[in-house]
């Protein structure tokens, strides 16, 4: 009887951590709505196990496993939450080669103590420590990873579908592997899952090590743009300031003649004038921090030349983190999806407001851009249906949580907001 308690336990254990391993791998969030649906996506796949296991046996309900188990979560992580097809597939083998680790601690209990229970126990042990292990340290990693383009993401999954196929050749088809010591056959596995999870953090510690260079390429660009920009602006200036200065004295003939000939109107409109002549001279300096300054300011003309309204509010700033990269990396992101979602509207009155601030020692940045149509929504974070695009909200998202932060997208009437607080 506890043979088959413990049995059913594992066979439990092992599912949900297929089902929601899968999916948090590709970066469905971890949060309470999507645990509610994969436990009820993981009760449908457990009614039809068991329907499986009564008609047919379990050596027939093994074999074909993939087919009502694997195929129908591909196809559930593809159509519900919107990953491609090969994304999920890749994504599915990567949890199956995970659960190798379990499969070799509990052969590995077996051999020593010869005792079934300690084969269920210590595989249940394991399943379950695994998953915290991966929610933990690994899944956001993979969320980066499994985004990558098709060719990529054959290179990153050839280990996984390797192995899956192996598996099922050698162990579910036939008994090749288990000729000899199991524990030391399943040793495989889990040399192989080992090997994998470090394959991934050291793709990812390279990616994101030439994310860095690149973002900081492009940092650098834009505050030489800058540069070359506010030199123009104090030429111009200069050139300006040089015109009123040997004019003053005809605009001041003109206007005691105003004011002589009793007319303090006309005076007050060519007063008003020259006002306006002086401020075109003022070099517009949004903030203190260069590079946030020189960020704004390359946006700003961009999004002058195509003929948006660019508001910016900027109050106090709080110090910003030691990694002034990721920040201004962040703000980048944020205006440049605005950019790209503003230059292909016709609607009328195009803007975009930016306002950054602190509370309680925290950084707030909001960004507000006007929309011609909401863009989709998935768990929370828009989706771009457009090829090649949405890597900039995956980015916002990564360097906001990476410093501690948290982002909030949003549509309300014709206005898309972002809000970041760090």
């Amino acid at each position: 009887m506890l043979l088959h308690v413990l049995a059913a336990i594992h066979n439990t254990t092992t599912l949900l951590f297929g089902i929601f391993i899968s999916a948090f791998f590709l970066g469905v969030r971890q949060n309470k709505s999507n645990t509610i649906k994969l436990l009820l996506y993981s009760l449908a796949e457990g009614t039809v196990y068991l329907l499986s296991l009564t008609l047919i046996g379990e050596t027939a309900t093994m074999q074909i496993y993939p087919l009502f188990i694997h195929l129908p979560l591909a196809l559930f992580l593809t159509f519900y939450y919107h990953y491609t097809f090969l994304s999920s597939c890749v994504s599915i083998v990567s949890a199956y080669l995970c659960c190798q680790v379990s499969t070799w601690i509990g052969m590995f209990a077996l051999s020593l103590s010869g005792e079934q229970w300690c084969y269920y126990c210590f595989r249940i042990i394991a399943t379950l420590g695994t998953y915290f292990f991966l929610c933990r340290y690994v899944c956001h990693t993979t969320e980066m990873i499994f985004a990558k383009d098709r060719r990529e993401l054959w290179v990153i999954g050839f280990l996984p579908f390797v192995y899956y196929i192996f598996d099922y050749m050698c162990t579910k088809f036939s008994n090749l592997l288990y000729s000899g010591n199991k524990a030391v056959v399943e040793f495989m596995g889990f040399a192989s899952c080992l090997a994998y999870l470090t394959f991934l953090l050291i793709y990812f510690k390279e990616y994101e090590r030439k994310q860095q260079i690149r973002q900081y390429s492009d940092l650098t660009k834009m505050q030489l743009l800058s540069i070359q920009k506010e030199i123009e602006q104090v030429k111009l200036s200069e050139q300006k300031i040089a015109i009123l200065r040997h004019d003053m004295r005809h605009h001041l003939t003109i206007i005691l003649t105003q004011l002589q000939n009793n007319s303090p109107d006309h005076a007050m409109d060519y007063i008003k004038q020259l006002y306006d002549s002086y401020d075109d001279t003022v070099i517009t300096n949004y903030c203190k921090d260069e590079m946030i300054n020189s960020v704004i300011s390359i946006y700003h003309t961009r999004f002058e030349n195509i003929g948006v309204i660019f508001q910016c509010n900027i109050g106090r700033m709080p110090p910003l983190p030691e990694s002034e990269t990721d920040v201004s990396t962040i703000l980048s992101n944020a205006l440049e999806n605005a950019l790209h979602a503003l230059q292909n509207m016709t609607i009328p009155n195009r803007m975009i407001t930016l306002t950054i601030s602190e509370k309680n020692a925290h950084l707030l940045i909001q960004v507000k851009n006007t929309i011609e149509k909401p863009p989709k929504f998935i768990d929370g974070i828009p989706i771009s249906e457009t090829p090649g695009h949405g890597i900039g909200v995956r980015s916002i998202i990564y360097y906001v949580e990476k410093l501690g932060g948290q982002c909030h997208f949003s549509v309300s009437g014709n206005y898309f907001t972002l809000q970041i607080i760090i």
